[in-house]
C-alpha cells in the first residue's frame, strides 16, 4: 500500500507546551512533525493539529502553531480523537482516505488515533520518526501494537518522497530544503 498524495492528509497530535518537553527525544519528533507540515502546505494536503485539553496541557508548541490554521486545530478530551464528537465528520469532509499521524504520546493518543481512524476504515501510516512517548519503551511497543494492527509503519523521509511522486516536478527543490532541514 503505498501513501497517494491526493488521497492523504496528516493528522498531528497533541504536541503541546506542557507534554512536549518530557517526550524522550521531543525537538527531533517536533522537529519532525513540522517538516511534515511543511512538506504538507507545499504539496497541498489538508492538517488537522490536535490538543489535548488544553486549558491544562497547552496549546500546541510554536514550531507546530506556526504551520496551523485555526480552523485545522480539534480540541479534544477523549486520548483517541475519533471518539471526540464532530471529528470524524470533520475527516470526512476532507474527501480523503489516507491518514499519516505523527505526534505525542505515541502508546496514548497517537496511536489511539492511528486505531481509531482505522476502525473507521481509513488506510493509517504511522510516522514512527514523528512521534515519541515520554519512556522509549512505550514508543516501541506503541508501534509494534500498530504494526500489528495492519497500520503502516513509516517514516518522515518516506512519507515526503511517496506524496511528492517524481523529481521533475518544482516542488521537488523545495521539499529537499525541508529533508535537509531535519
Amino acid at each position: 500500500m503505498r501513501l497517494r498524495s491526493e488521497q492523504s492528509f496528516l493528522l498531528v497530535v497533541d504536541v503541546q507546551a506542557q507534554l512536549a518537553p518530557r517526550v524522550d527525544g521531543g525537538q527531533q519528533v517536533i522537529a519532525k512533525c513540522a517538516a511534515l507540515m511543511q512538506a504538507a502546505r507545499l504539496l497541498e494536503l489538508p492538517i488537522r493539529v490536535t490538543e489535548h485539553c488544553a486549558d491544562r496541557i497547552g496549546h500546541s508548541v510554536p514550531e507546530i502553531a506556526v504551520f496551523a490554521q485555526p480552523s485545522e486545530i480539534l480540541s479534544k478530551t477523549h486520548f483517541c480523537c475519533t471518539d471526540e464528537p464532530g471529528v470524524l465528520d470533520n475527516f470526512a469532509a476532507l474527501g480523503r482516505k489516507q491518514a499519516v499521524i505523527a505526534g505525542m504520546e505515541a502508546h496514548v493518543c497517537a496511536m489511539q488515533a492511528a486505531l481509531g481512524l482505522a476502525d473507521h476504515g481509513y488506510e493509517c501510516f504511522f510516522v514512527q520518526d514523528a512521534s515519541g512517548s515520554q519512556r522509549a519503551s512505550d514508543h516501541a511497543v506503541a508501534v509494534e501494537r500498530l504494526r500489528m494492527n495492519n497500520v503502516q509503519i513509516v517514516t518522515t523521509e518516506m512519507v515526503m518522497f511517496e506524496w511528492l511522486k517524481r523529481a521533475d516536478v518544482p516542488e521537488f527543490r523545495e521539499l529537499l530544503k525541508i529533508v535537509k532541514s531535519v
